[in-house]
């Protein structure tokens, strides 16, 4: 039996988001008659571990901002982390993030390690990251050290062989798999675009926003929902400035909300340059949610012909793909049956089994 130690990097610093999800949905759902994972951790607040799985972790009331907890989360979860490499007790490792901490520790005990390289959005647009961040240089020492690589997609993999060079035979191309999480909630708003995640540079929202913005003008009872980071004051400052600012909703939304969100929004719109992957897109499949989808990056290689696509770079295309789909009931309802069926290529067990044949060959 293969021990697979996964460290808590990812953990300790996310309590949502894709990278957490992706790794829970994997250590927990191993083959037990074959393979034995561990991820040695003194706290934790991650909703996939404490939720989803119910995992049992202590965890702190003070500070009461999570940002504070989480610093004094990193300094016992790290020792924890280290000291579990030291020990050795283990046949592979894969981390959960960058850091090359444990780097040292491997080499020595001659153990391998895996890693997964979820996007290379740092070194696509170096502009956006903070010049005390070190995820790149730590990145591209780690994809030259890993035994193999696993990237989420064709996309991820072609761009880590263009910027860093890598031989492809170490890359192998695992999708990520996708279960739903919660029963949706009632339906929370009427005639909506949904549109989830970050709004900032490459995500593309600001020119996406002011090329539907006609059509914002042009019918009063449409509105964009938008999840994520709550808006701005430089964000609502451009709303008003468009006149739009009234037919913008933010929600902070759990699961249920965000099953509902999907479920009843008139399409999903991802306009952004850049993705690794596109969990979000197989979430609004699993909900029946139409999927209008920038044609770029990993995209087309994800929703195939189960969404309708448009030029990311051209306002009049995708103010054209929005007009489509808002105005033909029959087009969602295509679109809506197509996605249903498109995601179960994306099933847990692929993602599980695929991963588990990288384990086999090391």
């Amino acid at each position: 039996m293969k021990k697979i130690l996964y460290d808590n990097q990812m953990f300790t610093f996310q309590r949502f988001g894709g990278v957490t999800r992706y790794f829970a949905d994997l250590m927990y759902n191993l083959p037990s008659d074959e393979f034995r994972s561990s991820m040695p951790m003194k706290f934790c607040e991650n909703h996939y571990v404490t939720v989803t799985y119910g995992r049992k972790y202590p965890s702190l009331s003070f500070p009461k901002s999570y940002r504070w907890r989480r610093r004094i989360y990193q300094l016992a979860n790290m020792t924890y982390a280290w000291n579990a490499v030291r020990m050795c007790d283990y046949d592979i490792f894969h981390p959960t993030y960058y850091n090359p901490y444990f780097l040292s520790a491997v080499k020595k005990s001659k153990k391998p390690f895996v890693l997964t390289i979820h996007d290379m959005t740092f070194e696509r647009y170096p502009q956006d990251v903070l010049i005390y961040d070190r995820t790149i240089p730590h990145k591209k020492r780690l994809i030259a050290e890993a035994e193999h690589i696993i990237a989420v997609s064709e996309n991820t993999k072609h761009d880590i062989i263009e910027l860093l060079g890598t031989d492809p035979s170490k890359i192998s191309v695992v999708h990520h798999g996708y279960r739903p999480i919660a029963e949706a909630a009632p339906q929370l708003f009427d005639r909506y675009v949904l549109y989830v995640g970050e709004r900032k540079g490459y995500k593309n929202f600001f020119p996406w926003l002011s090329a539907v913005r006609p059509l914002l003008m042009a019918d009063p009872t449409l509105r964009i929902v938008c999840t994520g980071n709550p808006f701005s004051p430089a964000e609502i400052k451009f709303f008003n400035k468009w006149n739009v600012t009234d037919r913008l909703l933010h929600i902070s939304a759990n699961d249920e909300q965000m099953a509902s969100l999907y479920r009843y929004a008139m399409c999903f719109v991802f306009p952004s340059h850049y993705e690794g992957f596109g969990i979000p897109i197989l979430e609004a499949f699993s909900n029946g949610c139409p999927v209008c989808l920038s044609d770029a990056s990993c995209f087309p290689e994800v929703a195939g012909d189960a969404a309708l696509y448009f030029n990311p770079n051209d306002a009049q295309s995708m103010q054209d793909a929005l007009r489509e789909i808002i105005s033909s009931s029959a087009l969602r309802d295509e679109l809506s049956l197509k996605g249903k069926n498109r995601v179960k290529e994306f099933s847990l067990e692929k993602m599980v089994e695929a991963t588990c044949n990288v384990y086999r060959k090391i």
